[in-house]
């Protein structure tokens, strides 16, 4: 199907090589990590520089998807292997489930953010998605003001969400928060007899229809972009912006942002192309609307020699890029496990052209 659709089907980048991450509950998540953000400080968090939030999803089970905050320390610039356990931010609500987890390091604070899906709290604001945040210190997370309501990011309908994968960002003096749009169900669908609808799902046509690149089920509508006064009132929805250059393959999933700190005009994406049989593919912004991705991908399940690559997350330190992220283990295919590949960035940014 790469050669149909004319996509490269090796990735710029090297296999990365295993992380270690300490978690305190390894007995029922077997160590599991999914949906990784890493952000590198430079003056350093209560005398730490590398911070990276995650969840376990081991088997798919999204009731593990609780967020855990850990810090790493290195010499010389070089990524750290090896993840000391900090907190865990959100423990499992009683309903529904938390994901998506981001970071973000703004006027010496570090804040951290989950969405929660069909949770108590998401109900009691009429939402079925919504996003939360907390500052860290001294290992205790600490909630937003006003018992995190007005931190809702939330999308009220049921076949949209406008939130998925949400990265918050300082532009200028203005907090911003960009998420993947996602339209889940077809138009079609819901003018079929509930049977035939039925029979799509069971006998996973939809699922055949993604892997071939012909028809994908769940459809992507571009980047959300949502605006903030602080972190103490509500994010508005701003709009929706298609991605440009955009492979038939592909129907970007999750993202993760990062800035080359003498750059700040550029804002740069790491996409999870699909949310199965995904590649990883760096997507660039010159002004912080219109995200175009590069049609050369950075990861492939033939790269690496795994399946299974979810939301990746990357950083620019000195002059190479860091790129951490999850493929399924081949001896155990529930377990998620955390690589790092590293390559020069001004040297990739000539070979992706």
């Amino acid at each position: 199907m790469y050669f149909f659709h004319h996509q490269p089907s090796i990735g710029l980048m090297p296999k990365g090589v295993p992380c270690q991450v300490e978690d305190p509950e390894a007995d029922i998540t077997h160590g599991d990590v999914v949906h990784p953000c890493v952000r590198y400080i430079e003056e350093g968090f209560e005398g730490h520089q590398w911070w990276m939030v995650y969840t376990p999803f081991y088997g798919g089970d999204d009731h593990m998807e609780n967020p855990r905050l850990c810090y790493a320390d290195s010499d010389n610039n070089t990524p750290p292997t090896k993840w000391k356990h900090y907190c865990i931010v959100k423990g499992q609500p009683q309903t529904g489930y938390n994901s998506d987890p981001t970071l973000l390091y703004h006027k010496g604070e570090l804040y951290v953010f989950w969405r929660e899906c069909h949770t108590e709290t998401t109900d009691n604001i009429g939402c079925n998605y919504a996003t939360f945040g907390c500052v860290v210190r001294n290992r205790v997370p600490k909630p937003l003001p006003k018992a995190l309501l007005p931190n809702v990011i939330g999308e009220v309908k049921r076949s949209h969400d406008r939130e998925i994968s949400p990265t918050f960002w300082v532009v200028g003096n203005k907090l911003k928060a960009f998420a993947l749009h996602q339209k889940f169900d077809p138009d079609f669908v819901s003018c079929l007899p509930t049977k035939l609808a039925r029979i799509l799902y069971r006998y996973s046509l939809f699922f055949l229809s993604d892997a071939l690149g012909l028809y994908n089920k769940i459809q992507n509508r571009g980047v959300a972009i949502w605006e903030g006064e602080s972190f103490n009132s509500q994010f508005q929805y701003s709009e929706t912006v298609k991605i440009k250059n955009v492979s038939r393959l592909y129907q970007p999933w999750h993202m993760d942002l990062f800035q080359k700190e003498e750059d700040e005009k550029t804002l740069y994406a790491i996409v999870q192309t699909s949310e199965y049989f995904a590649d990883i593919c760096l997507a660039s912004c010159d002004d912080n609307r219109h995200f175009r991705l590069f049609r050369k991908p950075l990861l492939t399940s033939r790269t690496i020699g795994m399946s299974g690559l979810y939301k990746s997350t990357a950083l620019i330190v000195g002059d190479d890029l860091h790129l951490y992220y999850t493929a399924l283990d081949n001896q155990d295919p529930k377990l998620n496990k955390l690589f790092v590949t590293t390559t020069n960035w001004n040297a990739l940014l000539y070979s992706i052209q």
